[in-house]
């Protein structure tokens, strides 16, 4: 396994030259309308001239790196029955026969995860108190898994191939990591983080093929039709504006998602008693491994999980917003590009990045007031990027102690060896945001700023006017 501490080099570590430099007539400046337009853009785009291009079209051919590759055929016709209307087949054909090929692969191949394991699988109970880690994309959650799973005798995670491949990780994984290795690049194309088999993944993307898409990861392919995936943050009843669904559509929506969750957590639960016993037989309920689950959607459904497990625990990791939305849009310029079946424009993607990170910050900070408002103890604690990339190991052992858990010898010594070099690491610094980006950021995150205690440029009108072509984001 990659160690965590090739992590902590490499996460956000890119070029500073993106290729993002194209002229465009124009860009998003800000969108205080947060109700979507009927034909699924920002509205209401306040807009300047003479900028740089935000995002450019890139890999429309390849098929690499794409989160559909593990998706089966059933799910993959009801994606594309509802879709078909918004894909750009001319443009994306290799990616959708790459798709529709690997897909029925994927159904023969989970016949025998279902024939094999399907009765163990519906007989299994989950650990009752797994532990999510939370925080918007490029907060990093990745740097905080990273760490808390060298404690190997406390935690089990989704691998990447159980993410990539949920339908059969049971029975074909040793196998399958061989024959689908050039499925992914070496490393991530966000950052120069590695990216292997068997590192920790973001379960929602298992989720989110095994739903057929009832998941705010859908805008990766349909970014055009984002809005229309924003009531799957939180499936709340209760949701107004945009994250609003008719009350049978949002029971229904929950319930395919829930199933499709619930279905991966077991599943997770028999590969981990396969791994420590080293057999196929049930092991002790009670000696099983928790799962530390990571993917930055969940931090807007805090209800909904404590409902399916009350004893959950959460770790909520956060960064200042300036930092995060330079790296959400380099992330989208190098990654999302893998996965688009339509092509969007620099406002679709730019409100995308805006409205997700005030979806998740609002979710979150009624979540958190759920748990605050009850009398359990030890059930959420907060980081932040800084305090973690700056002291890791201290930072972990506050975790440990604000959980009530216990460091045994070997986790400290894991901590102690894997980070041994990271002191004399010293992170690249980046171009600042422009004035008009952070006007942006300004507006529409201003909340999260005073909660967690970053300090806000005051931009000037004055500093727009002479900077008004300064739309790198590294």
């Amino acid at each position: 396994m990659t160690s965590a501490a090739s992590v902590f080099r490499a996460f956000d570590q890119y070029p500073e030259d993106t290729g993002s430099n194209q002229q465009c007539d124009n860009a998003i400046i800000s969108n205080n309308n947060k109700t979507p337009a009927t034909d699924g853009t920002a509205t209401r785009l306040d807009r300047i001239e003479n900028c740089q291009k935000l995002f450019t079209p890139k890999f429309q051919k390849s098929t690499k790196n794409n989160p559909l590759c593990g998706i089966c055929l059933p799910e993959w016709l009801s994606i594309l029955k509802k879709r078909w209307r918004h894909i750009e087949w001319t443009v994306y054909w290799p990616r959708l026969l790459f798709v529709t090929m690997l897909s029925i692969l994927n159904s023969l191949l989970g016949l025998m995860d279902h024939f094999l394991y399907g009765r163990r699988i519906a007989d299994t109970e989950i650990h009752p108190r797994p532990v999510f880690i939370l925080g918007h994309p490029r907060t990093g959650t990745t740097l905080l898994q990273s760490l808390l799973a060298l404690d190997i005798e406390r935690f089990a995670i989704c691998s990447t191939f159980c993410a990539g491949f949920p339908s059969s990780f049971l029975s074909i994984e040793a196998v399958g990591k061989i024959v689908f290795r050039g499925v992914i690049d070496d490393h991530r194309p966000m950052d120069n983080v590695p990216l292997g088999f068997d590192l920790p993944q973001e379960d929602e993307l298992a989720t989110n093929v095994m739903s057929a898409g009832i998941s705010p990861y859908m805008p990766l392919f349909f970014m055009k039709q984002e809005p229309e995936f924003r009531p799957y943050y939180a499936f709340d009843d209760n949701a107004i504006g945009d994250e609003r669904l008719e009350a049978s559509v949002m029971a229904s929506a929950r319930k395919q998602w829930t199933d499709a969750f619930l279905t991966l957590m077991r599943k997770l639960t028999v590969r981990e008693e396969k791994q420590r016993t080293g057999t196929t037989t049930t092991a002790v309920s009670s000696q099983r491994r928790r799962l530390l689950l990571k993917s930055p959607v969940h931090t807007a459904r805090i209800p909904l999980l404590l409902q399916l497990f009350p004893n959950a625990q959460f770790i909520y990791i956060h960064r200042h917003p300036y930092d995060v939305l330079r790296s959400a849009m380099h992330m989208a310029d190098t990654t999302y590009w893998y996965t688009y079946l339509n092509t969007p424009t620099d406002e679709q993607i730019m409100e995308f990045i805006l409205r997700q990170y005030e979806i998740l910050f609002d979710r979150y900070e009624a979540g958190r007031k759920q748990i605050l408002s009850t009398t359990q103890n030890q059930v959420l604690v907060e980081v932040s990027f800084d305090e973690l990339s700056q002291n890791p190991i201290e930072t972990v052992r506050r975790v440990y102690s604000e959980l009530g858990w216990t460091m045994k010898p070997t986790m400290e010594a894991s901590l102690q060896t894997d980070l041994a070099d990271i002191k004399a690491y010293q992170r690249n610094s980046h171009r600042e945001l422009s004035p008009q980006l952070k006007r942006i950021v300004n507006e529409r995150w201003g909340p999260s700023f005073e909660r967690f205690g970053y300090e806000m440029d005051r931009v000037k009108i004055e500093d727009e006017k002479k900077d008004p072509s300064d739309r790198n984001f590294d």
